[in-house]
């Protein structure tokens, strides 16, 4: 069982050094153009005043 323990010492240190030295995400000026050109949005009609009797 002491071999076990120490294999999970070893697995466990070598997940944390990859994810330790993962680069982090970088986003250029073109991501940010993509996300914005796919995102939902919202439109609304022209809003008209109307009185009396909507004439």
């Amino acid at each position: 069982m002491k071999k076990f323990g120490f294999t999970g010492v070893i697995a466990t240190a070598f997940a944390a050094a990859v994810v330790g030295l993962a680069a982090p995400a970088q986003a250029d000026i073109a991501h940010h153009e993509w996300v914005h050109d796919n995102q939902q949005r919202a439109t609304t009609g022209q809003v008209t005043a109307t009185f009396g009797n909507g004439r």
